[in-house]
């Protein structure tokens, strides 16, 4: 089950042309970085949809890098360590 919702969220995620529309926003506003921020502390670097992405961005000129990320921690549960890597595009 959890394979089945990690590759239905890297489906969601990753989708090109949902992506070349948040990169040409944000180069509107100016900036030269965009990062995939995403809502669950999942490693999708290996899905199909991250290498499909992977190979647009190539198509497309993109530079990109996996981002090491840190789930936020509380104080009521100081010992729990997540890391996961999130998508950053530049151009």
């Amino acid at each position: 089950m959890a394979a089945n919702k990690r590759t239905k969220y890297a489906e969601e995620l990753f989708k090109p042309a949902a992506i070349a529309a948040a990169v040409d926003e944000t180069a509107m506003q100016g900036y030269r970085r965009y990062r995939i921020v995403q809502e669950f502390p999942f490693d999708l670097s290996d899905t199909e949809a991250a290498k499909a992405l992977e190979k647009w961005l190539d198509s497309e000129q993109f530079e990109y890098v996996w981002r090491p990320t840190r789930l936020e921690q509380d104080a009521y549960r100081p010992s729990i360590l997540a890391e996961y890597p999130e998508l950053e595009i530049s151009w």
